[in-house]
């Protein structure tokens, strides 16, 4: 079950997307939202600013000053849109997840690089949830994205711009052999088992590899349908697309409401490297996705 999620916010548009998606992951059941605003470190924006040739530190205090003003007021927005979300939607705020009969809501203010503190907040909660879909401000960008989903431990859930109510009720499952795929519709599985419908794409390749593929894709749906799923299987053929595109373009068209996929990729020494489908979704897609690393 999934009853705590991370949702940073950035006093944004992003954060409305946020909350509404994590608020959608519960589906009614009970649940609690931990809201985290983020400030810059002083001492890390000092650390960097007198690495760089600003004209002296008079400018560099004004700098930091400015940048101090306007991580006040983006949180102070973040407040509204909690407060706006909570009346909205009739959520409870508390500090303790048990005293709300259904879904509530905890504000706290943290100090710090963002990958590190949401990564390291991430690890205590059952999900976090970030804005993705199209850059835009308030999103991460695509390197601290794939960051979190890797060094989190934690499944991530990528919100894309635009209103999203309702329960996920129809979702696709991008499927590969491989262990990251497998963990991502065990984290899903909360989330699966509420779903009208599940289809399982897989791209169709040619050749012994494409075989396996087929054969995999077989058996996660047999799997799924012994949970009493209601599971669809469907082999993918690129035609010149690439697989990426190819699934994409599959779970639009049965109108998909989620994407459950694995995070292909790995770190070294905070330097992200990503695989090709992992690398196309972070970079924006108009769906929500879980993502698993």
């Amino acid at each position: 079950m999934i009853r705590s999620i991370l949702a940073p916010l950035s006093g944004t548009d992003c954060d409305n997307t946020v909350l509404c998606n994590s608020l959608r992951v519960f589906a009614g059941e009970p649940g609690h939202i931990d809201c985290l605003r983020l400030l810059p470190d002083p001492a890390e924006l000092i650390a960097q600013a007198a690495q760089v040739d600003m004209g002296g530190w008079m400018i560099v205090s004004d700098t930091i000053t400015t940048i101090e003003k306007e991580a006040e007021q983006k949180t102070k927005t973040a407040q509204s849109n909690l407060a706006a979300f909570c009346e909205r939607e009739n959520v409870a705020t508390s500090e303790k997840p048990g005293d709300a009969a259904r879904v509530s809501v905890s504000w706290r203010v943290d100090v710090g690089d963002e990958f590190d503190h949401i990564s390291m907040h991430a690890r205590s909660h059952d999900l976090v949830v970030l804005a993705g879909g199209a850059d835009r401000p308030g999103r991460f960008p695509e390197e601290a994205l794939g960051g979190v989903i890797i060094g989190s431990g934690r499944p991530v859930l990528l919100a894309p711009e635009g209103e999203s109510t309702g329960t996920f009720g129809r979702i696709a499952i991008a499927w590969k052999d491989a262990p990251e795929a497998a963990r991502a519709v065990t984290a899903a599985m909360p989330i699966l088992e509420k779903a009208r419908e599940i289809h399982v794409f897989s791209a169709n390749e040619s050749g012994p590899r494409g075989a396996a593929e087929m054969e995999s894709s077989d058996r996660i749906a047999r799997c799924l349908r012994r949970h009493g799923l209601n599971v669809h299987g469907h082999f993918v053929i690129p035609a010149g697309r690439t697989p990426a595109e190819a699934v994409l373009q599959s779970a639009r068209e049965v109108d998909a409401g989620l994407l459950v996929m694995g995070g292909y990729g790995h770190s070294r020494m905070r330097e992200f490297v990503f695989g090709g489908f992992t690398q196309r979704v972070l970079r924006g897609v108009e769906l929500p996705v879980l993502l698993f690393h």
